[in-house]
């Protein structure tokens, strides 16, 4: 309700001074070009200091327009009755000036916060990411999860039309004899050679010491596959057991896993694990 009342007020201001000025003769058409930017900018001064919060800037318009009053006041009275019109040209370059000062001390503080909100969601990307990540990998071995495996089977089968599984043999005895460390290391080592064999994002931990990777090619041989995986250790009594199942489209991806794994457990009997302990 109260801007409309400073609306009023400009309107019978603009009114009153239009009268005056065209009651004195030999007026100037720039007088009457005053008095529509002193309206233009009463009114939008009035509508803008609804939405601005910052007080100093109402007041530097309000300067800038109160010049532009006394710019027409100018035209209709001399200076010897009214001193203050001396003052029109001052108070809107003050007003002018205020107002680029606030707009600068805005814009600097709007733009630290855009970078504090920049900063805060590439924080919650990240975080974001790396709670995606931690929900997909194995946190020892860094390989996708039995979650993160069968999530991608798809994209992946219609690529690597190959599946291997694989069991570490006497894990659990390697595992007791040298301690969970020397356990987690194994499981660190044979995953590493499974990345660099196959690729990261093809090989995966199902969990405990079994894993899956999927192949573009069958090994041609599984011995040779198989020395390559316990290069690192065999030495800890070690070895591997190795499934190999063949994608197909009319199968689940728990089908052609069922598949790999009775192919491991019939790989049982082919193992290369040293006999005598480590020292």
């Amino acid at each position: 309700m109260k801007i409309k009342y400073f609306y009023a007020f400009i309107i019978v201001i603009t009114i009153c001074l239009a009268f005056l000025l065209l009651k004195k003769p030999g007026i100037d058409i720039d007088a009457f070009e005053e008095l529509f930017w002193f309206s233009c900018t009463g009114l939008l001064i009035g509508y803008g200091a609804q939405y601005v919060s910052n007080r100093l800037l109402v007041v530097a318009w309000g300067m800038y327009c109160v010049g532009l009053f006394l710019d027409v006041l100018d035209d209709i009275l001399s200076k010897d009755t009214l001193p203050l019109l001396v003052a029109d040209t001052s108070l809107k370059k003050i007003g002018l000036i205020l107002t680029c000062v606030v707009l600068y001390n805005v814009i600097h503080h709007e733009r630290k916060i855009i970078d504090k909100l920049n900063n805060e969601i590439a924080r919650r990307k990240k975080l974001e990411e790396k709670l995606s990540f931690e929900a997909n990998h194995d946190d020892l071995t860094q390989l996708g999860n039995r979650k993160s495996c069968f999530e991608n089977f798809a994209t992946l089968s219609s690529k690597y039309p190959y599946l291997l599984y694989f069991d570490l043999d006497n894990f659990k005895s390697a595992n007791d004899t040298y301690g969970h460390q020397t356990g987690d290391t194994i499981l660190i080592l044979i995953s590493n050679t499974l990345k660099s064999e196959f690729g990261n994002d093809n090989c995966f931990r199902l969990g405990g010491d079994e894993f899956v990777a999927f192949s573009k090619t069958s090994p041609e041989s599984i011995e040779m596959l198989r020395e390559k995986l316990i290069e690192h250790i065999f030495e800890f009594g070690v070895g591997v057991s190795i499934g190999i199942a063949q994608v197909t489209s009319k199968e689940s991806p728990d089908e052609i896993m069922h598949r790999a794994d009775s192919a491991m457990y019939s790989d049982k009997s082919h193992k290369i694990i040293r006999q005598r302990p480590r020292t």
